[in-house]
């Protein structure tokens, strides 16, 4: 039967509730029933310790649920290795912990001789994606978000999006000042230079010096134009 609605009330069947884990238990001489939900982050937590075992055999320790104003997230450090190929095998294999847990994002934490380097953040759903063997180990590895650790990092909440500052505009708008002057002066000197060199020269070439002007005017043309000088 379907849930109902009687007086103002919801009554839902029991099969229902034991559908989203809830444990029903029918006690006959009190004729009443008891339920028992699971809870996710308590059932998890007593699973930290056997996690760390698991963890130390990938070279991490340190497995914690953390929860902060930018949502839960699982922290793991993992101590690199020389061999980045094995760093990453080590990082799929505790993509599995956050793949069973409440977390929205596992948090790596390369250690380098006992100095944090950088935080590798994924999100769960895609290290879902991945162990159900629907995206390629090579996709799944682009997904990771890699931050280096600086003065500015904030490793309190590393599952904070960094902040990307918005590049300034760069007006397109033909400009007229000293600059503009400056490259048409600087041009037309070497052309005129280069014609003074010609006449007393007394080249007879006509056709090779106005090629040659040609690429003088070219180079102006350029630089005027990245200048954005009318």
């Amino acid at each position: 039967m379907p849930a109902t609605l009687r007086d103002g009330r919801t009554l839902v069947p029991l099969y229902l509730l034991k559908q989203t884990g809830a444990s029903v238990t029918w006690d006959s001489e009190k004729y009443n029933v008891d339920l028992t939900f699971p809870n996710p982050t308590k059932d998890y937590a007593n699973s930290i310790q056997s996690f760390n075992t698991k963890a130390k055999e990938h070279s991490a320790k340190n497995v914690q649920l953390i929860y902060n104003e930018h949502g839960p997230y699982m922290k793991i450090d993992l101590e690199l290795s020389n061999d980045s190929n094995k760093n990453n095998d080590n990082i799929i294999f505790l993509s599995r912990f956050v793949a069973n847990s409440p977390a929205d994002m596992l948090i790596v934490s390369t250690i380098h001789n006992n100095r944090v380097m950088s935080f590798i953040a994924i999100n769960r759903t895609d290290a879902e994606e991945f162990l159900k063997n629907k995206t390629p180990e090579f996709d799944y590895i682009k997904k990771w978000r890699f931050q280096q650790i600086n003065d500015t990092t904030d490793m309190s909440t590393p599952n904070k999006l960094p902040v990307v500052p918005t590049p300034t505009p760069t007006s397109t708008l033909p400009v007229s000042g000293p600059i503009c002057r400056e490259i048409m002066t600087n041009y037309a000197k070497q052309m005129q230079d280069a014609a003074e060199s010609y006449n007393g020269n007394g080249s007879s070439d006509s056709k090779g010096f106005e090629q040659y002007i040609n690429k003088f005017k070219e180079s102006m043309n350029a630089a005027l134009k990245s200048n954005h000088c009318p």
